[in-house]
């Protein structure tokens, strides 16, 4: 009886550590599979940064490379495994080809699934405190006192609450994360970072990773 219960106790507390030991995050850099080369870096470049979605819970994945996208798995984009954890950079993911911190180019920023695939619902807020530097067809550009350009793409433009030259705090609400584009696209947030980084003589208005910054943000707000 004894050893029954014992082995009762084991398996139960195995089963446990198994689902703490689920990870929340992959790792920077690891992309989807046959999706690009990302960027293995653990730096924190915005340690400061509030996370750019007001609530969660918010799934970092690939529009285009999962379940209903435009280069992935057939079927609906709103499948359960989209909106599900572990989070996966797709930083440098095969996009556009002019990116330099991406070897054969790649994806600018960081795709962000709101908690529910519903658009239009879900508010994108101020990462940092700033001036609304652009307004565009389906984009906001806040520019925080360093000169770091945060990008919010893919809005609903007719929710957008605000205006260039207008001044946001962190967390004031800017616009309803959707779908809009040149076309219909998964419901989400594209969220990118340009920063002007002094390489020798120079400076230059880089693409940063957002992921690392993104993860730590988030652990912030849950």
């Amino acid at each position: 009886m004894r050893n029954k219960v014992l082995t009762a106790l084991a398996m139960v507390l195995v089963g446990t550590v198994t689902a703490q030991a689920e990870p929340r995050f992959e790792a920077p850099g690891y992309l989807l599979e046959n999706s690009g080369e990302g960027v293995k870096s653990p730096v924190v470049f915005f340690p400061e940064m509030r996370f750019p979605i007001e609530s969660g819970p918010v799934y970092a994945n690939s529009h285009a490379f999962s379940v209903g996208g435009a280069k992935g798995p057939e079927g609906d984009s709103c499948d359960a495994s989209n909106y599900s954890f572990p989070w996966r950079d797709n930083f440098c993911e095969l996009r556009r080809s002019d990116q330099p911190l991406c070897g054969a180019g790649g994806h600018t920023g960081q795709d962000l699934r709101p908690a529910t695939c519903e658009k239009s619902v879900h508010w994108a807020v101020a990462a940092t405190d700033g001036v609304i530097a652009h307004v565009g067809r389906f984009a906001v550009t806040v520019q925080s006192s360093d000169g770091a350009l945060h990008r919010y793409v893919h809005l609903d433009m007719d929710s957008v609450v605000v205006a260039p030259t207008d001044r946001v705090a962190k967390g004031d609400r800017i616009g309803t994360v959707s779908n809009s584009w040149l076309s219909e696209i998964p419901i989400h947030l594209h969220y990118d970072i340009k920063q002007p980084v002094q390489i020798g003589g120079q400076v230059h208005t880089l693409f940063l990773p957002p992921y690392t910054s993104l993860m730590a943000a988030y652990e912030k707000l849950n």
